[in-house]
């Protein structure tokens, strides 16, 4: 589902016995109130994704989780105080290396169908993301940059959001035909993908079924769902892809299913 990961990462864990019952999974997480459209995306799909596989875990916030990353992604999830795996691609992986697979009787037509709307998501959806978080300027002034800089003192406070700004502005650049993206373009481009997405989800449920047509929830579900949940959950002053979103009901159908199907606390 996800992009292989380097063998410099994979062999920083242990897999003396790949089906071991994991018992201790801590996630270190943005402080309640200081997390950004993006990161709220990729948090909630990997709590998601854990909840799903029955997987307990604690959370403990840190307001700096973003530089213990291994590799920028959030949050960080420690397995048995000696595994760590940083953002929801990497939990995937680390998942079947364990031989925890949500996905695993799929067909390789349906595998390979899955992970081109994943790349959709991780892709597209999450250049929109950052893009109205970071660079529609109301957004920023008003929810992002008092959010990221909520725990830094001067000057670190104004230097760190105006690098993040830069890097993301890059990032969004080199996606080709958005160097010049515009507020108008995001409305477009989320259209886009929520129609896409719609188009699966047709016959509602989530987005595979099993031989007997009952749901097959599968990593797909919580990683579209992590975005979804987050999209609409989010509070912004410019607001054009949860705009865009809400015109599309079968995602509106599918995250109210997620929740009282698939999601429920005991």
């Amino acid at each position: 589902m996800a992009a292989i990961l380097s063998t410099s990462i994979l062999s920083n864990w242990s897999f003396a016995d790949d089906t071991q019952q994991i018992e201790n999974i801590r996630i270190l997480d943005h402080p309640t109130g200081n997390e950004i459209l993006t990161s709220r995306c990729e948090s909630t799909a990997v709590k998601v994704l854990l909840d799903l596989h029955k997987l307990p875990y604690t959370i403990q916030f840190k307001e700096n989780v973003e530089y213990i990353s291994t590799n920028g992604r959030f949050p960080v999830i420690i397995f048995d105080e000696k595994d760590v795996v940083s953002g929801f691609q990497e939990l995937v992986i680390y998942l079947q290396k364990r031989g925890k697979s949500l996905s695993e009787d799929l067909s390789e037509e349906a595998k390979c169908e899955m992970e081109a709307f994943s790349v959709l998501v991780t892709g597209r959806l999450e250049a929109l993301e950052m893009f109205t978080s970071w660079l529609i300027e109301d957004n920023y002034t008003h929810v992002t940059l008092p959010a990221y800089s909520a725990d830094m003192n001067w000057p670190l406070s104004a230097v760190l959001p105006f690098l993040k700004k830069r890097q993301v502005y890059r990032q969004v650049a080199s996606k080709g035909q958005w160097n010049d993206i515009s507020e108008e373009m995001v409305m477009v481009e989320t259209k886009l993908v929520a129609t896409a997405l719609s188009a699966r989800l047709e016959h509602g449920g989530t987005f595979y079924k099993d031989s007997d047509n009952n749901d097959k929830v599968t990593e797909l579900d919580a990683l579209v769902y992590g975005h979804l949940n987050a999209i609409f959950m989010t509070k912004l002053p410019s607001y054009r892809m949860k705009r865009a979103l809400v015109h599309h009901p079968k995602l509106i159908d599918f995250c109210k299913h997620m929740e009282s199907a698939h999601l429920k606390r005991s």
